[in-house]
């Protein structure tokens, strides 16, 4: 099965966050940047890889910008091309365009999504990336007028 790193000082932030992963992934949790640039680490020297990240912005010890930083630092170093880097997903309350471009172009995230998030919202990111089927099925629809249904 898949692994997932979740990132958030919240527990409950983190418990909503494998809830909305559901059983796609098996997931690790981090309280910080710091302990999870040292898991990343230690996964890789196992010869073990994560299949996705998902990590909070503003985190004490270590920003989510600076930890995925390192993460992206730790995957160069380590000879790993850019097309096959482990997809990252930053959330934040953060809904500033400067800190979603930090997070995509320094940071190295693929996706961003803010807080408050459904579970829809996030598998929406993770199915942008090719890891969920898209939760927006025609069901979704079904309260809606016949024209503006998805024909079938």
């Amino acid at each position: 099965m898949p692994r997932a790193l979740i990132v958030d000082d919240s527990r409950y932030q983190r418990y909503l966050i494998i809830q909305a992963l559901g059983d796609r992934f098996t997931s690790d949790e981090a309280a910080n940047g710091r302990e999870a640039l040292a898991m990343f680490q230690a996964a890789r020297k196992k010869g073990q890889t994560y299949d996705l990240i998902v990590m909070d912005i503003l985190m004490p010890e270590l920003s989510g910008h600076d930890a995925l930083a390192g993460i992206r630092r730790q995957e160069t170093a380590d000879g790993i091309a850019e097309e096959r880097r482990t997809p990252a997903v930053m959330l934040s309350s953060l809904d500033d365009p400067g800190n979603m471009l930090r997070a995509q172009f320094e940071s190295g995230a693929q996706a961003y999504v803010t807080k408050p998030f459904t579970p829809k919202t996030l598998l929406e990111a993770l199915a942008s990336l090719g890891l969920a089927d898209n939760p927006l099925e025609a069901d979704d629809f079904e309260n809606d007028p016949p024209h503006a249904r998805p024909s079938r």
